[in-house]
C-alpha cells in the first residue's frame, strides 16, 4: 500500500530549528510518499469488526521545498538531521489515506 503525505508545512523557523539550514526563503515544505504492509485486525470473535493497520512503513521519496529526496540522497546532504526528518516524515505517512 502507498500514501501521499504532508509532514510540515512552516513560515517560521522558530517552528523548526533542528531544521533552520533546509528553510528557503522562510518557508520549509516537507512532502513525501511512503509504502507499508497492510495487516488485517479484528477482535477475535466470530462477527467482530475488520480493520486494516499498516506496518513496516518506508518513506520513499522525501520533497523538501520542492527538491526531491531519496533516503540514501537525504541522509548524505543532511546525515545530521535526516534521522529526526525521517521519524516526523514516517509519523505524518501513519496519518495518511492508504491505498
Amino acid at each position: 500500500m502507498q500514501t501521499t503525505f504532508t509532514a510540515i508545512e512552516s513560515y517560521d523557523v522558530v517552528d523548526f530549528p533542528q531544521f533552520a539550514d533546509l528553510y528557503c526563503e522562510e518557508q520549509l515544505h516537507v512532502e513525501g510518499t511512503a509504502s507499508g504492509r497492510a495487516v488485517r485486525n479484528d477482535y477475535g470473535v466470530p462477527g467482530s469488526p475488520v480493520w486494516y493497520d499498516i506496518e513496516d512503513i518506508l518513506v520513499d521519496e522525501f520533497v523538501i521545498n520542492g527538491a526531491v529526496y531519496t533516503w540514501k540522497q537525504l541522509d548524505k546532504a543532511f546525515p545530521d538531521i535526516a534521522d529526526d526528518l525521517h521519524v516526523i516524515c514516517v509519523e505524518a505517512a501513519e496519518k495518511g489515506e492508504w491505498e
